[in-house]
């Protein structure tokens, strides 16, 4: 039987591929190989695929050249290009396994898709985009396509524009091929940019942008019309530990017991939120420690974007954060949600001091810790390697980073944070 090549290309996805390369290594098993191609990563990208992929590569950040890339050293008969947000079946689908062993007149494919959102308006999209897939033999990078090898090279692989390189893909294969094989088993694909655009803003968003393909637009000016519209100028991520008895403000728990401990939390989160938005209309966003606390929060901060933090350590979980939110924004700020002594001034004086010219701003704790950081490039992970979090070292190991990794950096006044029982007269004068 024929064999697959599963071709995923990366930039910044740490995350992801910590989550779902192991759910492919049950393709692995099975006699196929995995194929990651990084675009540049300055998180953990690279390191994660050990011992997880059978290739892992650097190509120029795109994914056409990337995928292309990929394409080059793979070995299977059968290239499947993967986005790494989206989720194969766990085992080879019976009508995948016939194509392999006897692809006959259809020598291409994809899968049909399910978005990973549980609200009802995503049964309508995902419905929508397979019937149209399946009408116009059209497909888009979420639906997993798949095409043999040596038709891929004899089409020339991806064309080499900044967008819309699928689509194109899909109509130089239906010329030279014919129709897909339309695969009714579903690939679980992420329903992130629907939920943090908006709904109706994507849709419209990327039909005007087909429209203009389809009229002659540049891929270029297309790509540039896409981030244009896609990222907002700001965000502001709310760094929340969930109200857990006994795992939250632990060292109030001799004076205030667990219980009261608890409440502080709830009510430094309550607090701090709404000190941070009054007076302001920077976009914020919650990023919960864990799942299982996402009502809670959503009726006390009254937000609809809630994430959940990934990585070992209060600074992996940073690093993750702010490269994903640099995706939708210019300019990103991270705080912690027991700073009450925020408000929404500090946090415009730090995006002033990014759009000066600033690359990374710090909001020091009089702690020895900081209470705000903000960003507007990618952030390497090795910049919070090896920081004690939690102690009065903080700031200072991270100023000594920063220095190594040749980051010039830009302070506010310093803050103050409830962490320590004196610091509950302080917390009462705002109240």
């Amino acid at each position: 039987m024929k064999t697959i090549s599963i071709i995923i290309p990366v930039l910044n996805e740490s995350a992801a591929l910590t989550a779902n390369l192991p759910l492919l290594q049950s393709w692995r098993q099975s006699g196929h190989e995995l194929v990651v191609v990084d675009g540049g990563s300055t998180d953990q990208s690279l390191s994660i695929c050990a011992g997880l992929v059978d290739h892992v590569l650097s190509a120029p950040a795109g994914r056409a050249s990337q995928m292309n890339a990929g394409a080059r050293v793979a070995g299977g008969d059968v290239l499947l290009f993967l986005h790494i947000d989206t989720l194969l079946p766990a085992i080879l689908p019976p009508r995948l396994f016939n194509f392999l062993a006897d692809p006959g007149a259809r020598r291409w494919g994809r899968f049909d898709v399910r978005l990973s959102s549980a609200r009802r308006v995503f049964r309508i999209i995902e419905t929508m985009m397979n019937l149209r897939s399946r009408v116009t033999g059209i497909a888009t990078g979420d639906q997993a396509i798949f095409v043999e090898r040596k038709l891929f090279e004899q089409v020339g692989g991806y064309p080499p524009i900044a967008l819309m390189e699928d689509v194109q893909l899909c109509k130089t294969l239906l010329q030279t091929a014919g129709r897909p094989l339309c695969l009714r088993e579903r690939v679980l694909s992420s329903s992130r940019r629907w939920e943090n655009h908006g709904v109706v803003k994507t849709i419209l968003l990327m039909w005007r942008l087909r429209l203009a393909y389809f009229f002659g637009a540049s891929p270029a000016d297309l790509q540039a019309r896409y981030y244009l519209q896609k990222k907002s100028d700001v965000r502001v991520l709310f760094f929340a530990k969930s109200p857990v008895a006994g795992k939250v403000k632990t060292r109030f728990i001799p004076t205030l017991g667990e219980a009261g401990a608890l409440a502080l939390h709830k009510q430094l989160i309550a607090l701090t939120w709404q000190r941070v938005t009054t007076a302001s209309d920077l976009p914020m966003e919650l990023w919960l420690s864990e799942s299982g606390e996402e009502p809670w929060f959503a009726e006390v901060c009254k937000s609809d974007a809630v994430y959940i933090q990934q990585g070992r350590d209060l600074g992996q979980r940073m690093a993750h954060a702010l490269n994903d939110a640099l995706t939708r924004a210019q300019l990103v700020l991270v705080i912690g949600a027991d700073c009450a002594s925020l408000d929404a001034d500090y946090l415009r004086q730090a995006v002033v001091k990014l759009r000066e010219g600033a690359d990374l701003v710090i909001g020091p704790a009089e702690d020895g810790g900081y209470v705000l950081l903000g960003v507007k490039r990618q952030v390497a992970g090795s910049i919070f390697d090896g920081i004690d979090w939690g102690t009065d070292r903080v700031l200072a190991q991270t100023h000594q980073r920063l220095s190594e990794s040749g980051i010039q950096w830009q302070e506010l006044e310093p803050r103050w944070d409830v962490d320590r029982p004196e610091d509950l007269a302080r917390l009462q004068s705002l109240l």
